[in-house]
């Protein structure tokens, strides 16, 4: 999976701007408790700034989250076909032929619903 840098600082921004708005939290308001001018948290969240760390701690601080939480981004990277494939691969890797027969028809079952949709 190829990340860079822009993408990172994008990933991060919309993060910072989800946790803030589940928490009800105003960009100033969210700026203050993290010591930080607002300005600078818009830039942030709009990827537009890659925040050093010593900056993402202080966010995560105002968010009251821990820093690994808001860093997350793993969540928010939709795989390839190729990376999903070997996700499969590897979930089903150790079942029994039984187990993976049945996880199979699953998504089978899966697939057909999603035309309905």
């Amino acid at each position: 999976m190829d990340i860079d840098r822009k993408d990172i600082s994008h990933l991060i921004g919309k993060r910072i701007q989800k946790f803030r708005t589940q928490r009800k939290l105003s960009q100033e308001e969210l700026a203050l408790a993290s010591e930080m001018h607002p300005a600078y948290l818009g830039r942030v969240e709009r990827g537009e700034r890659c925040p050093t760390l010593d900056t993402l701690y202080k966010i995560s601080t105002g968010l009251k989250i821990p820093l690994p939480e808001l860093l997350d981004i793993s969540a928010d990277i939709k795989p390839t076909n190729n990376e999903a494939l070997e996700r499969i691969k590897n979930a089903l890797y150790g079942l029994s032929e039984s187990e993976a027969v049945e996880i199979a028809e699953i998504m089978e079952r899966i697939i057909s619903l999603k035309k309905f949709f």
